[in-house]
């Protein structure tokens, strides 16, 4: 909530927020000031202020004027400001406005005008943000407070220090390293319902609170409080917080709480004997990461469990089998095995597996009252793996899992929310990858040695074939040629000898037709294949282009012009070619008339990649992170994208006129609308670096999706792992 509040002929902006207001308080001084001329007085400190009528003030303050009976004419009562109207006027509307402020704000609310402290003394004030220094000033302020947070030196003489904390109910001392047993003697034993000394160090093992009769909740987590004995805790505790507890025993009993209903013990040692110990009554278990539990916990003694977290421990399949009924939400994130499977759970409605081992199985289980399911990489789920029996499901997380996309689609029709997701295709180690789409829709990836093609729109995780090269180098480029059959594929034919490859991928198994040497003495990782058939090559340590005519298996010509190594080719919808270099221009090249046609110059560092967009002009992408728009016709710039952190190193032009882009080690997309029908050049960002450390391919599927060629740390050597993901891109907006 934002509101401009005038107070005489000032402006003051109250931002009020839940961790402390006001920017009144950057005028507060000013409208102490502006009180202090209204009433004749001053204010002093938090602990008080001094109370008087709100009169007086010049008649310049609002230039009104009255008249007597003896026409004497007088200055009108100045008005009361808006804020102190809303605070001290209205009992309602006060509170809730109040609700959003801290117990820091007070003093700069009381300084405003003197009807303002008492609407502040009246809120029960229950905040623990801020430290209060002073109980009895704190308590003479704030009468009826219910909760602080108190500094060491805060309770000052015992004595008065009890009197003004009678009445608190919520005392919040967490890493206090100076709260120890006696600081907790202080405290009203009668009143304190909710206790938190969470990483208070110095808190001896084994304290006891049970001389808080009312004490209802109670954080201990990051102390030695629980060590291996728990009987120094109420047994009429009904909330409890032993998270990462210090020395805590894996077998230590809790069996006394009969009146335990929720228990948070993530990262704790609580084990299969802890677990056993707990009351029926327990309705919350929070316990990830608890490691000391075995794959033979049972959670049956609990008929009234309804929140359960295990993730990220080691249960089994005895565990899974003995979850009551009564489940209401279930976490076993990073957990359970692929052939897991649920007992029957009729009120489950919230199930987050991610990052589990689950498979098939276990989704064929769920129940049909499921509301919303998180499969985030879940990489023994399969394509097979389907939700028709789960008619309630209203919210899907499937990212990188291998779902087919017809079964995302097929649960947004029935009204599913399914965010966009990327699914993992397959995850070869320590090798580069190169990524294009065959004519028929299918997907070929060149890892090392090898080319696989899969057929992505039917099963995304099946590998249609295999073209092994035992006897080639590494392949570094794809080029699907224009007859559907076959295949280029940039290689080295020998030591440092740049050839190419032709494989017949529609035959079983796939034949290698032909090899192209090329003459360079280098990697042949760049090609572009033209309408004609004829397949354009280029090696990054030469500055000409080849053009290789696989039918006859030879050279046709070469081009020069370029001053540097060539960096990218691509191929122009009018035949023509255009290529992109160190040199920091775009050459367009005349391929019947062999020879440079234009040269596109503007970036001001290396041109790393290209892309024709959907409408036929050319994008340029650099190593200083601009991307140019080429009306190639004209041999213009159209338009610069600019913005992106580190070099552009991949362009995919998107069948709807839309402009892929990511950078130079990094996880994020940038989806430019560059349509002529656009307003203006819109950008979506897509970040992913939670499932993956950089991108180094994009290229568009017929289906709409993206395929991504990426990069993972797989140890704390940096080595990588390469995975293919198939990424679903949001539509675009509409023009």
């Amino acid at each position: 909530m934002r509101q401009v509040v005038v107070a005489h002929n000032m402006r003051f902006t109250c931002c009020c927020t839940r961790a402390g207001v006001v920017s009144i308080a950057s005028g507060a001084a000013a409208a102490a000031a502006a009180a202090a001329s209204t009433t004749g007085t001053g204010t002093d400190d938090a602990s008080g202020m001094a109370a008087a009528s709100c009169g007086g003030g010049s008649a310049g303050d609002t230039g009104a004027t009255v008249s007597t009976t003896r026409g004497s004419p007088l200055v009108a009562p100045a008005p009361v400001p808006l804020l102190v109207t809303v605070l001290a006027g209205n009992p309602v509307t006060a509170i809730n406005v109040l609700a959003c402020l801290s117990t820091a704000d007070v003093n700069s609310l009381r300084r405003l005008h003197p009807a303002l402290p008492a609407a502040v003394a009246a809120v029960p004030w229950a905040d623990t943000d801020a430290a209060v220094v002073n109980v009895v000033r704190w308590r003479k302020v704030l009468p009826v407070a219910a909760g602080a947070r108190f500094t060491r030196r805060a309770v000052g003489d015992p004595a008065r220090a009890v009197a003004a904390l009678a009445g608190v109910t919520h005392v919040d001392q967490q890493g206090g390293a100076f709260v120890r047993a006696k600081l907790l003697r202080r405290l009203p034993a009668s009143s304190v319902r909710v206790l938190n000394v969470s990483s208070c160090c110095n808190l001896a093992a084994n304290t006891s609170f049970t001389r808080f009769k009312a004490l209802v909740a109670l954080n201990c987590s990051r102390t030695k409080v629980i060590d291996d004995w728990a009987g120094g805790l109420p047994s009429w505790l009904r909330e409890l917080d032993i998270s990462c507890a210090i020395g805590m025993w894996h077998s230590v009993s809790l069996v006394h709480l009969r009146a335990l209903q929720v228990l948070r013990a993530t990262g704790s040692a609580l084990g299969d004997a802890t677990l056993a110990s707990l009351p029926p009554s327990l309705v919350e278990l929070h316990a990830s990461q608890c490691v000391s539990l075995s794959k033979a916990a049972s959670f049956a003694h609990l008929p009234a469990l309804r929140v359960l977290d295990v993730s990220k421990c080691p249960i089994g399949y005895a565990s899974l089998a003995s979850l009551p009924p009564s489940l209401v939400r279930l976490d076993i994130r990073k957990c359970c095995s692929p052939a897991a499977v649920l007992p029957r759970l009729p009120a489950l409605k919230t199930l987050d597996a991610g990052g589990s081992a689950i498979g098939d199985a276990l989704v064929a289980s769920l129940p049909v009252g499921l509301l919303e399911l998180r499969l985030t990489s879940c990489h023994y789920v399969t394509c097979a793996a389907t939700f028709d029996h789960l008619p309630a499901l209203r919210l899907l997380h499937g990212m990188d899992t291998r779902l087919d996309h017809t079964v995302l689609a097929a649960c947004r029709a029935r009204g599913t929310t399914v965010p966009p997701a990327i699914q993992l295709l397959f995850g070869p180690p320590f090798n580069e990858l190169t990524l294009s789409v065959l004519a028929d829709g299918r997907l070929a990836c060149a890892c090392g040695t090898k080319v696989q093609v899969w057929d992505v729109a039917r099963a995304v995780e099946t590998a249609a074939m295999e073209v092994v090269a035992a006897d080639k180098g590494i392949f570094y480029t794809l080029a699907p040629l224009p007859d559907g059959r076959r295949l280029a594929v940039g290689t080295a034919s020998g030591p440092w000898d740049a050839s190419i490859d032709v494989w017949d991928v529609q035959s079983s198994p796939p034949v290698r037709c032909s090899t192209i040497d090329c003459g360079g003495k280098a990697d042949m990782d760049v090609l572009a294949v033209q309408a004609d058939g004829r397949v354009a090559a280029a090696c990054e340590r030469f500055d000409n282009v080849w053009i290789v005519d696989v039918d006859a298996g030879s050279v046709a010509a070469v081009f020069e012009g370029h001053t540097d190594h060539i960096t990218t080719l691509a191929a122009l919808p009018d035949g023509r070619l255009a290529s992109g270099s160190r040199d920091k221009t775009v050459r367009i090249w005349e391929v019947g008339a062999r020879a440079c046609v234009a040269t596109l110059a503007g970036h001001t560092d290396v041109v790393e990649t290209l892309a024709v967009l959907a409408d036929g002009r050319l994008a340029s992408g650099a190593r200083n992170g601009t991307v140019r728009l080429w009306d190639v016709g004209a041999a213009t710039c159209v338009g610069v994208l600019d913005g992106h952190q580190g070099g552009v190193a991949v362009l995919a032009a998107l069948p709807d006129g839309r402009l892929a882009i990511s950078s130079w080690n990094s996880a994020t997309i940038r989806l430019w609308d560059t349509r002529p029908a656009a307003a203006a050049a819109t950008m979506h960002v897509l970040e992913l670096g939670q499932y993956f450390r950089s991108i180094r391919k994009l290229v568009p599927l017929q289906d709409g999706r993206l395929a991504c060629a990426c990069c993972n740390y797989v140890s704390v050597h940096e080595y990588y792992a390469r995975h293919v993901y198939l990424l679903e891109v949001p539509p675009p907006a509409a023009c």
